[in-house]
């Protein structure tokens, strides 16, 4: 009897999904067409202040229902995302070589919805974002120690982009192969960091198999793709990218990592009411110079949530601050708070918010 109700709910939830997945298709025409006249007028394909507004009128319907609040957040992102790339998809740059950890977060991000475009360095990446061979770019912002990335800071601070959204990426390894499964698998290729990352699942769960440190990810994806029983580790994610299949993940001895990317735009984010925002300015020099500056931050009770220091290029004795705060810049407090901030100090600018 169980079973039998079974059965039938979860023929009920087929029909549900075909209505819903009709539904889908139907809206994502009318964004089609939307796309059309926005071309026709030479409108931008984002709008940021119209998609908060469908994101605030759902959840607001949905409260109290079976899929309330994040749910209703996290699928209507989704959909918005699809349907935003059904009028034309996202052109994306990271730096580095396909196949690696940029492409990693960026694929982690815009999966399906984005047109990737790697480039040899992060200059670079600015470059194509400034002069909009690009419409988005992802820039490495926080390591595994917590440690911010100065090459991304300097380059902000130079002005002509704005940091928009965070992708935080789990540092997860999985083992990709062509093999029906990790019994298969006779040899793992990947550099050298990798196949120390797992040493410990490997020497328990393929003892048998041989090790090879390759020169670079995509040497290593070539020899699983083009040898029976190879296989390589890599962020699972990145599967499809080398052409191969995860046969196992969460491969790596310590899981919980993660690091941070910034995604790099010309125009600032709009207010999501969960927001931090970046900025960065030098501090005289002279005694409270520093306090002085942070000082409206606290007499505002807007929250320090980060403040790091490095020396700017052209001036190797004085030191640049970097600093996020709880809040878009938007919010009355916080844009009352910063531009106190820009009083007491040198050479301030504005940076971005993004969701926290």
């Amino acid at each position: 009897m169980t079973s039998e109700a079974i059965v039938k709910l979860r023929e009920r939830i087929d029909g549900l999904d075909d209505r819903i997945l009709d539904l889908l298709q139907e809206r994502a025409a009318a964004a089609i067409e939307i796309g059309r006249v926005k071309a026709a007028h030479s409108l931008p394909v984002v709008d940021r202040s119209r998609e908060k507004a469908v994101l605030d009128r759902l959840m607001i319907k949905s409260h109290n229902r079976p899929l309330a609040g994040e749910a209703v957040r996290e699928i209507y992102t989704a959909v918005i995302r699809a349907c935003r790339a059904a009028q034309a998809p996202v052109r994306v740059a990271f730096a580095g070589p396909a196949g690696e950890i940029g492409q990693a977060a960026a694929l982690a991000h815009f999966g399906a919805l984005g047109l990737y475009r790697p480039r040899e360095n992060l200059a670079a990446v600015f470059a194509d974002v400034a002069e909009a061979r690009a419409d988005l770019g992802v820039a490495p912002f926080e390591d595994a120690a917590g440690a911010l990335s100065g090459p991304t800071l300097e380059l902000l601070a130079e002005g002509g982009l704005w940091g928009r959204g965070l992708i935080r990426l789990p540092l997860s390894l999985a083992l990709l192969s062509r093999a029906p499964g990790p019994e298969d698998v006779r040899l793992v290729a990947a550099p050298a960091e990798a196949l120390s990352r797992a040493k410990g699942w490997l020497a328990k769960n393929l003892p048998g198999a041989g090790l090879l440190a390759a020169v670079s990810p995509a040497a290593a994806a070539e020899l699983a793709r083009g040898e029976a029983g190879a296989a390589t580790l890599a962020h699972p994610v990145l599967a499809d990218v080398h052409g191969l299949a995860p046969v196992a993940e969460n491969v790596e001895d310590q899981p919980g990592g993660r690091v941070s990317f910034l995604i790099l735009g010309r125009d600032p984010a709009p207010p999501t009411g969960r927001d931090r925002t970046l900025a960065c300015f030098a501090a005289p020099l002279s005694a409270g110079g520093l306090y002085a500056c942070l000082d409206p931050l606290a007499r505002a009770g807007v929250p320090l949530t980060r403040l790091h220091s490095q020396p700017p290029p052209a001036a190797p004795g004085s030191h640049r601050f970097f600093l996020e705060v709880e809040g878009h810049f938007d919010d009355e407090t916080v844009r009352r708070a910063l531009a106190e901030l820009e009083r007491h100090s040198e050479a301030y600018r504005l940076l971005g918010s993004y969701e926290a």
